[in-house]
């Protein structure tokens, strides 16, 4: 059970950042679009938008035990949006988009 999702945030140098939700895969376009419009003078700061992401993700929630997570590798799948913020980019699986555009 669950509502299963991750946020894929390309990393400078190439790696990956998998911030993981349990229960809320269904609002991760609303937090992610939240996410960079509060961040927009971050766009390019991987690390600091990477924590702003994971930030709004977990809003009202930050100090529970589980329901998130940080890794290297993907958490169960669900709704998976890619964050590519060399390239100011988003891809999901039904289109992809420039910050501005995901933004609207």
């Amino acid at each position: 059970m669950g509502d299963r999702g991750n946020i894929i945030v390309n990393q400078d140098g190439g790696g990956l950042v998998y911030l993981y939700t349990h229960w809320t895969g269904y609002r991760l376009h609303d937090d992610l679009r939240s996410a960079l419009i509060r961040g927009e003078d971050r766009w390019d700061d991987v690390p600091y938008l990477t924590r702003i992401i994971f930030s709004e993700m977990t809003k009202g929630q930050e100090m529970e035990t589980t329901g998130f997570g940080i890794s290297t590798q993907m958490g169960d799948g669900g709704t998976d949006i890619v964050v590519d913020p060399q390239n100011k980019r988003v891809t999901w699986r039904d289109g992809t988009a420039s910050f501005r555009e995901y933004i609207g």
